[in-house]
């Protein structure tokens, strides 16, 4: 590859240019599909809502169920 800088910085502007517009038309598409959830996320929040309910409980006691080498 030569060293035209110019050459260089057009084919990047354009090839920045494709990426936004592919991503323009991936954030479309995923707003489209009407809030469907992947796995993982679903098994996330799902984890956090049982630590949640699990720590209901236990909310006075800040170290509770941590124990002490002693």
């Amino acid at each position: 590859m030569g060293d035209n800088v110019y050459a260089i910085e057009v084919m990047m502007v354009q090839r920045l240019a494709e990426l936004r517009a592919a991503g323009a038309r991936a954030a479309l598409v995923e707003s489209g599909r009407g809030g469907q959830r992947g796995v993982a996320t679903a098994v996330g929040a799902a984890l956090i809502r049982a630590g949640q309910w699990l720590a209901r409980g236990e909310a006075g006691a800040p170290n509770a169920g941590v124990r002490v080498a002693r």
